[in-house]
């Protein structure tokens, strides 16, 4: 913590020096006092074509007004930095850190939580490691980092990812625009393979205009890690009509497909020799047989060799109630001793499962009157299908459908020549229904029996429900839950400014409805087997801030929040446990920070301080406090016309306060490696080929002796700094020449537990080079430019045990042509 604190102090004492050693020049050209719009002179990477919004509060305010930290990223600057998936985005925006959900980016992690993605402002069914996020089809991303504005209901603490579909260009064309569009194809390395299209057609219908929007993309390629192979359909539409009397309609939607985007582990077996010399402890186990030859372990083959205790398989040992010896099964004896081990080799064989199929639909009607006030009627519909197979031994298989009608009304009042407020008024219903089905409470699945350099065997691979014949041997689902929860909510904004003095209030109350029942096979409380539970549950949200703006281009604010969001489950569901015990889990926000825009408004950004804390819930439903706090700093400056750049900073801290003794049930879920003393409570740890075979976990933290007292999140790391140049030619016969380089460096990250392995810090580049031809551009990107190696934690159980190698040097090329 006092690590945290110094580098607290130092960020700000040098970020300040940055903003006031430019605060002079600002004054000395001149005191604008109007900052509703930033207004540039150039902007080749589009670090400010989206310069006001209204995803935080409902009243439209400019970034630099905003007390709130939003970042936006427009599509120019992804293609020019090269963002593909919504980890990158860690190379423009503080407070955002990827990590692994099993090396799949359905949802970003923002101030340690793993985020909420949103449509145009409705938040979607959870995607956590279903699907990436398509990213490269979005006009722009918006992020809001800590509890979610009152105007879109309860939501997870840490932030929210608002995207824009490419086909919100079809917005406000008229027929004089034409009918216009673009093609394009992506080509790179491990068979990067990507095509799309996109056609804008406005038209008159009824003598007023109207307008149709479509894009595609289609995606078959490979990939660096071996064995996936990544493919996906999308289609956007959007069809937008003028009515009379100041009305508007727009409808659309989108349709993913997606398939072989395998989730994985990563490394297993992971040591710290591994990690620093790609050393590999080799070695199998024979004890357990894939008896009937049919390519996998099925609980059969498995309880011959090991047995069972209470439902679960003893492949799987919890240290919670003592270890006292190791079982001669969980031992290698075949093959053991070590080898080289190359960052491609992942663990995965032709088995996985990862397919998804999506659908997002919209209906908005719009009446604008007279006084400038707008009323607003939408209906919102998402449902996301997935099946999932890790062949380790975890199963999941996914169904969910959302639900949301929204009617809003925003008004403006002049209270004087220099007062006016500014009112959003919000009612909205929700309803989730989910399916959700997983295998892992049994206990059938463990991570290190299989060894990497040997490749997946049939004594490795663990049966899965998706593998069933009619008649023969197999496992069903642990866990078959059913729910549906509705949000009944009512939200107000009042946006006040006085002068140069702003503050906004908002409020909230959600009513829950909920029900939710487990007919599962695994289902250790006997109360929640196959019962139906109903809850009922209230609550109010609300934030207030206040900004004020300077003459000279610095905007203070602070901003107190407290909230709720849902106890769900880990696809945006609920639990009959959670129906029953706790519904609703609070937050509460301290920020406070300053924007600012100088040397006419090319200098621009923002430097914040926060504390929050929040509830953390694990997969086995285990509840924890958290508590963090953190410094964030981004920045854009034009610096001419052919020059820019951007920097981001991050300086974070998460703990978990002390969860008690053992047998408390507080703290998370953890697997451990064998030789961890808790392992084996007989005398000195045991060699790790000795336990490889089987799996170690504490159902709770609070089992391991030396995070009794509380401990970081390590797998976060404490700092992230990134920053980019980019050099813009000036308009030749030719076209328009340019190119972008930068790096983002990140501080080393590791487990919980005494004795965890350190993944060290590392920093990674990249580079783009582009050219506009007018009709035509070309983009040219290389990702980890000198093809670092390093390492990302998993965040989730296996965060001791595995490790997820970064993807190496990769590069693609994009060429676009307009008609």
């Amino acid at each position: 913590m006092n690590n945290l604190k110094k580098a607290l102090l130092g960020s700000s004492a040098v970020m300040s020096a940055i903003a006031f050693a430019a605060v002079s020049p600002a004054v000395a050209q001149g005191n604008d006092e109007s900052y509703d719009e930033i207004v540039v002179y150039a902007d080749p990477v589009g670090l400010s074509e989206e310069t006001s919004s209204d995803s935080v509060f409902g009243v439209s305010r400019s970034l630099l007004e905003t007390p709130r930290s939003v970042s936006i990223v427009s599509d120019t600057t992804m293609e020019r930095y090269g963002i593909e998936d919504i980890d990158d985005f860690i190379t423009t925006t503080p407070g955002t850190f990827g990590g692994s959900f099993f090396g799949v980016p359905g949802a970003i992690s923002i101030r340690g939580s793993v985020s909420e993605t949103y449509y145009r402002g409705f938040k979607r069914a959870l995607n956590q490691g279903l699907f990436p996020t398509p990213i490269g089809s979005s006009d722009r991303v918006e992020i809001v980092r800590g509890p979610v504005p009152v105007i879109y209901g309860a939501g997870r603490v840490g932030g929210l990812l608002n995207f824009y579909p490419k086909t919100v260009d079809g917005e406000g064309i008229t027929t004089d625009d034409g009918i216009h569009g673009s093609v394009s194809f992506t080509g790179g390395s491990y068979g990067k393979k990507n095509g799309s299209i996109e056609l804008i057609a406005p038209f008159k219908l009824a003598g007023r205009e109207s307008g149709i929007s479509v894009y595609a993309e289609i995606e078959d390629s490979k990939h660096f890690y071996r064995g996936r192979e990544p493919e996906h359909q999308l289609v956007q539409f959007a069809f937008s009509h003028e009515l009379p009397a100041g009305m508007s309609f727009e409808a659309g939607g989108m349709y993913y497909h997606s398939d072989g985007y395998y989730q994985t582990p990563g490394w297993n077996r992971v040591t710290q020799d591994l990690i620093d010399n790609g050393t590999y402890i080799t070695g199998r186990d024979t004890d357990l047989t894939d008896i009937d030859g049919n390519g996998r372990l099925t609980p059969n083959e498995v309880d011959a060799a090991v047995g069972t205790f209470f439902g679960a398989s003893n492949i799987r040992t919890l240290v919670d109630f003592g270890v006292y010896g190791i079982p001669d099964a969980y031992k290698l004896d075949t093959g053991v001793g070590t080898g080289q081990l190359d960052r491609r080799t992942v663990f995965m064989s032709d088995q996985e499962i990862a397919e998804s199929e999506s659908f997002t639909g919209y209906v908005d009607l719009k009446k604008e009157f007279d006084d400038d006030s707008t009323l607003s009627l939408q209906l919102f519909y998402d449902q996301i299908d997935g099946d999932l197979f890790v062949s380790y031994g975890f199963a999941a298989q996914h169904e969910m459908k959302v639900f949301e009608a929204r009617a809003s009304y925003d008004f403006g009042v002049e209270l004087g020549d220099n007062a006016n407020l500014d009112m959003f008024f919000t009612a909205s219903h929700r309803r989730y229904d989910a399916e959700l089905r997983e295998n892992f409470l049994s206990g059938y699945l463990v991570l290190d029996r299989r060894d990497l350099l040997a490749g997946p065997q049939g004594n490795d691979i663990f049966d899965s429900p998706f593998s069933e014949e009619p008649g023969g041997i197999g496992i069903g689902w642990d866990t078959d839950g059913d729910s549906r929860w509705t949000d009944t909510g009512v939200a107000a904004v009042a946006d006040l400014k006085v002068g140069d003095l702003g503050i906004v209030l908002g409020g909230r109350y959600d009513h829950y409805d909920t029900t939710a029942i487990d007919t599962g096979n695994t289902v250790f409380d006997p109360s929640l087997a196959n019962t139906r539970y109903d809850g009922k549950e209230g609550d109010f949200s609300y934030s207030a801030s206040v900004n004020y703006t300077t003459p000279f281009g610095l905007v203070p604010y602070f901003t107190y929040a407290e909230g709720s969001e849902l106890n769900d489950s880990a696809n945006g569901g609920i639990t009959p446990g959670a129906v029953r015990d706790e519904i609703l889990f609070g937050s509460e926000l301290l920020e406070g920070g300053v924007k600012f825009s100088l040397l006419d408004n090319k200098l621009f950004g923002s430097a914040t301080v926060y504390k929050q804390e929040r509830q953390r819930v694990d997969s086995f439903g285990n509840k924890s406090p958290e508590e963090s706090k953190g410094f964030e700093f981004e920045m854009s400056y034009i610096i001419t016309e052919n020059w820019s750049m951007t920097g981001a900073a991050t300086v974070q801290n998460y703990k978990i306060p002390a969860p008690g003794a053992c047998g408390s049930g507080q703290g998370e879920y953890l697997v451990i490696p064998p030789n961890h003393p808790s392992a084996n409570l007989f005398g000195s740890p045991v060699a790790l080929e000795d336990g490889y075979g089987g799996l170690f976990a504490a159902l709770n933290a609070s089992c391991i002796p030396e995070l009794q007292n509380g401990y970081d999140l390590a797998g976060i790391p404490d700092t992230v700094f990134s920053s980019f140049l980019t050099y813009t030619s000036d308009e030749t016969q030719y076209g328009t020449f340019g190119a972008t380089f930068g790096g983002t460096r990140v501080a080393e990250t590791g487990g919980r537990i005494d004795g965890a392995i350190v993944l060290p810090a590392y920093t990674v580049f990249r580079a783009a080079a582009f050219a506009d031809f007018g009709r035509f551009q070309v983009t040219a990107t290389i990702d980890n430019l000198f093809d670092k190696t390093y390492f990302q934690p998993l965040q989730d159980v296996y965060q001791e045990v595995g490790a997820l190698p970064g993807v190496g040097r990769t590069f693609q090329i994009k060429g676009v042509m307009n008609f």
